[in-house]
């Protein structure tokens, strides 16, 4: 009797394990990346980025490529772009680039990390007056000079102290993604960031994918993952003067393999 009691405890156990949900280790992560656990992974995203009231919008590009060295931990590097006029007078180029680790804590669809990171930024303000570009006298000129004095005061004072992050930063990021069983998945990170020109930045990051493998089956057997996903990001400086908010929106592409 006992026996018996112990086979059918067995069995229903067996039962029970059998119907669990295996992994899936195909995540969607925050900056065009995803969890996979295995091989590498590449994103690129493009979008349009809101510096306040007193700036004109910006474009913003931004790629990214990871490595998983175990099932626990990855690293790579980053790179983002933001350019375009900021006011009627000035352009910006305004460069970042990264390299961080990741360390995973993944379940069978949520996925969270942790991730140090070491950064460099770099920015080019460049005047965009027809003056310059139609040549003028050395009178015209010394007086286009003083205006531009003048612009590039405005200019700090309004809009380059969002974008004046030059030289070394460290930080930290934590995130977290969940694939639903068939073609969505949410993610979200909160990052801070130390500059050492004694300036932070804090920003979080929500948004949504698209799971291309669950409606494509050739992708569903010669990749770890290809998402579609739509990113925000609102993020804000602090010891810089600047009390808004700054607005993103980036459409991206992951692929692992």
């Amino acid at each position: 009797m006992f026996v018996r009691f112990v086979i059918i405890l067995l069995l229903a156990g067996l039962s029970f394990v059998s119907a669990q949900e295996k992994p899936v280790y195909d995540i969607p992560l925050p900056r065009q990346s995803a969890y996979t656990g295995k091989g590498f992974t590449a994103g690129l995203g493009v979008g349009v980025f809101d510096p306040s009231g007193e700036c004109d919008c910006l474009g913003i590009w931004q790629g990214q490529a990871d490595y998983f060295y175990n099932s626990w931990f990855s690293g790579g590097v980053e790179v983002r772009f933001f350019g375009g006029e900021m006011d009627s007078e000035s352009s910006l180029l305004y460069r970042r680039y990264r390299l961080f680790g990741k360390l995973h804590l993944p379940f069978s669809r949520l996925s969270m990390y942790l991730s140090p990171l070491v950064g460099f930024e770099s920015t080019d303000i460049s005047e965009l007056r027809e003056q310059w570009k139609n040549g003028s006298s050395k009178d015209d000129e010394d007086e286009v000079s003083v205006v531009v004095d003048s612009t590039e005061t405005n200019v700090t004072t309004k809009c380059e102290k969002m974008f004046s992050l030059d030289g070394f930063s460290a930080g930290l990021e934590f995130g977290m993604g969940y694939a639903f069983p068939k073609y969505v998945g949410l993610f979200w990170a909160i990052h801070y960031e130390h500059n050492f020109s004694r300036s932070q930045l804090l920003t979080m990051t929500p948004g949504l994918g698209f799971n291309l493998r669950s409606v494509w089956d050739w992708a569903n057997k010669n990749t770890y993952s290809l998402w579609i996903t739509l990113e925000g990001g609102f993020q804000r400086y602090f010891n810089r003067g600047v009390p808004d908010w700054n607005r993103s929106l980036i459409l991206g592409f992951v692929l692992g393999v």
